[in-house]
């Protein structure tokens, strides 16, 4: 009874353990700052241009 007492005891310290490391790990790859600065570039439509410039005429 004493050495299944010492399994269950061994298991829970294991299972915790590896919930807690887990855990800073998860966070740490959460709290991680990324500066990423997209550039987009504004293209005008050409087929609405195209219609505008057919109403026009």
């Amino acid at each position: 009874m004493k050495n299944l007492r010492k399994v269950i005891i061994l298991f829970a310290f294991i299972f915790i353990t590896g919930i807690f490391v887990t855990v800073i790990t998860v966070n740490n790859s959460l709290n991680k700052t990324e500066i990423t600065n997209e550039t987009v570039d504004v293209q005008k439509d050409t087929l609405y241009l195209l219609k505008t410039e057919k109403k026009t005429v």
